[in-house]
């Protein structure tokens, strides 16, 4: 797997990704019915996706799409 994450990204969603997993996890402790906890694990589940690719530097829908962020060595040695 070759990084496609730019650093600033990467910190970006490690940082977006705790703070959703807290929220996820105070809403799903909070007392709701059915329908709402299954939509905080669904939060829970994405804060989890954004944490790893941000640990990682790896999108996989980035790698689908054949987008990266990050940095492309430009120095070629002939």
């Amino acid at each position: 797997m070759k990084k496609n994450l730019a650093m600033i990204e990467r910190v970006l969603r490690v940082v977006l990704g705790g703070t959703l997993a807290v929220w996820a996890l105070v809403l799903f402790f909070g007392g709701a019915g059915f329908m709402w906890r299954l939509l905080y694990v669904a939060l829970l589940l994405l804060s989890a996706e954004l944490m790893i690719a941000g640990t990682r530097g790896y999108c996989a829908i980035y790698n689908r799409l054949g987008w990266s962020t990050a940095q492309r060595n430009t120095n070629t040695q002939v």
